[in-house]
C-alpha cells in the first residue's frame, strides 16, 4: 500500500499542498497582473462599456425579453440585464474576461471607494427604453 494511504496526516498535507499549488497557478495565469492600476482602470472601463453595448443592444420595451447574470465589479457581485437575444457565450467570454481584470483592480482601488450593501434584485422594468433593475 502507497505511504499516503496508510497515513491519514500525509494525506492532509498532500491535499494542503496541493490546493495551495493550484491557487498560486490560477494567481499567475491572470494575464493582467502585471499592469498597472491606471491601466486596468482603463481596461475595466472599455470592456465595462463592451459588455453593455452587447447586453443592451435592443431597446427596453417589454421587460419579460430581458434577462439578468451575475458579474463581478469593484464592489462584488452585482447583477446585468441583458435582451433575451444576445448571444450568451458571448456575453460570458466577455464577462469573464473583464473579471479577471477587476480580479487584479480590486484590491488597488477597494479602500478608496464607498460600496453600497448588496441587495438582489426583484426583477426588470423598462424605463425610456433601457432595462432597469428593480429592488
Amino acid at each position: 500500500m502507497p505511504l499516503l494511504i496508510k497515513n491519514p496526516l500525509l494525506r492532509i498535507i498532500a491535499f494542503v499542498v496541493l490546493l495551495t499549488g493550484c491557487s498560486k497557478g490560477e494567481m499567475q495565469s491572470n494575464p493582467y497582473s502585471d499592469h498597472p492600476e491606471p491601466e486596468l482602470e482603463k481596461m475595466a472601463n472599455r470592456k465595462y462599456e463592451a459588455i453593455i453595448n452587447l447586453a443592451h443592444s435592443k431597446p427596453c420595451t417589454n421587460a419579460k425579453d430581458w434577462k439578468m447574470i451575475d458579474i463581478q465589479t469593484i464592489c462584488g457581485l452585482d447583477h446585468l440585464v441583458y435582451h433575451n437575444t444576445t448571444d450568451k457565450q458571448q456575453l460570458q467570454e466577455l464577462i469573464e474576461d473583464y473579471e479577471l481584470v477587476i480580479a487584479i483592480y480590486r484590491p488597488m482601488i477597494a479602500p478608496r471607494i464607498n460600496c453600497m450593501a448588496y441587495r438582489k434584485p426583484k426583477g426588470i422594468s423598462c424605463r425610456d427604453g433601457k432595462p432597469i433593475l428593480t429592488y
